[in-house]
């Protein structure tokens, strides 16, 4: 209502605005009107000015030719300057009557376009006052309908969320029971598969340790029997030297040839125990054919260096000591958290580890494998 107050009082505000910009233009027509009265006035003066000025130059030129049509020609201009002015007058008259009528006209005009518009705005009031009475009414009648049917939606929203939400309880509790049946099926599979894993490699821990040891012996045993013959060779040259001193000393030049025979004895008889020796190496050699290599290896460097050999046995504890605690760093700067197990069972990261351990330690990398099976099956009893 108050801006309905406020709009019927701007539109008065714009009549009253639009009568005082006709009455001042109006005013400034008239002033216009006179103005151009007043310069066509002015205008005709100089040119009857003009005209009189030309007449007396004409005259004063032709004044021996026109003495005798002077008079009549002054009665002539006379008669037209009050032709003129009576013209002119009569024309202002009109063009004051007839602004006079025009205003008139238009104030007129003005108070019927006032009447109609206030008559129109009453109208106006009246069927904007009916109209927003009945839009009030339509929009509780709509507020009703909407505030009724939202209410019947939000119930049928809660029946549907309520049945969804009963379903949807089920179909998770029924997913949860699959997966719970899968993980359980999965982790038996897991753990008969790591218990089988765990039997084979036990087996083959079993059988490697067996055939080390097997190997260990063999070596032993053909250490043994060099070290043997080693030494029954070196009785039998010392007997073979005591004999032939003997013969040099006693028996002089004479008996040189038996000498020398008797050390050829002597000598075959060494060869003869060597050559038993290696048969009898030739056959645990048969028994290990895994181990061979190094079993020649160390049967040479037993004999060959004894004392590198007791070197090696010295720094073996060291660098077993070595290996062991770069395998204990190495599980556990893994980020899997995995056991020694888990770690021996993952070939890659054996393979890993040992290419590490290879090139930090500088050792064999068959040291470093045996380090770690045997800490794995330590740590498994």
């Amino acid at each position: 209502m108050a801006s309905l107050m406020q709009e019927f009082a701007e539109a008065r505000q714009r009549r009253l605005q639009e009568r005082a910009d006709f009455l001042a233009d109006c005013q400034l027509a008239k002033q216009e009107r006179e103005r151009d009265l007043q310069e066509q006035s002015e205008a005709t003066s100089k040119y009857l000015a003009q005209a009189e000025q030309t007449r007396l130059a004409w005259e004063q030129g032709r004044q021996a030719i026109a003495e005798n049509a002077l008079e009549s020609r002054q009665e002539e201009l006379k008669e037209r300057s009050d032709q003129v002015s009576q013209y002119l007058q009569d024309l202002s008259i009109n063009r004051s009557e007839k602004a006079a009528e025009d205003s008139e006209q238009r104030a007129q005009e003005v108070r019927t376009r006032t009447f109609k518009t206030r008559s129109q705005l009453k109208h106006i009031h009246k069927a904007r006052i009916r109209a927003g009475e009945a839009a009030l009414a339509q929009r509780q009648q709509l507020v009703k309908e909407r505030a009724a049917f939202t209410q019947m939606q939000i119930e049928d929203l809660t029946k549907n969320r309520l049945a969804n939400a009963t379903i949807a309880s089920q179909q998770r509790l029924q997913e949860v029971q699959i997966r719970s049946a899968e993980t359980a099926e999965q982790i038996q599979a897991i753990n008969e598969q790591r218990l089988a894993q765990g039997k084979q490699d036990a087996a083959a821990r079993a059988q490697e340790f067996s055939d080390r040891v097997a190997n260990v012996k063999d070596s032993l045993e053909q250490l043994e029997l060099n070290r043997l013959a080693e030494a029954e060779a070196q009785s039998i040259s010392l007997k073979t030297f005591r004999s032939n001193l003997s013969a040099s000393v006693w028996a002089g030049s004479r008996t040189v040839a038996t000498g020398q025979a008797i050390s050829k004895e002597p000598t075959q008889t060494a060869v003869k125990v060597s050559s038993e020796v290696t048969s009898s190496s030739a056959k645990s050699k048969k028994k290990s054919a895994k181990s061979e290599t190094v079993t020649v290896q160390t049967t040479d460097v037993a004999i060959s260096k004894p004392a590198e050999v007791r070197e090696i046995t010295k720094e073996a504890p060291k660098s077993s000591g070595k290996i062991e605690q770069f395998v204990v760093d190495y599980v556990a700067q893994l980020s899997t958290n995995s056991s020694l197990l888990e770690v021996v069972n993952d070939r890659d990261t054996v393979r890993d580890l040992l290419a590490q351990g290879a090139n930090t330690l500088k050792v064999d990398p068959s040291d470093i494998l045996n380090t770690l099976l045997h800490m794995a099956e330590g740590s498994t009893t």
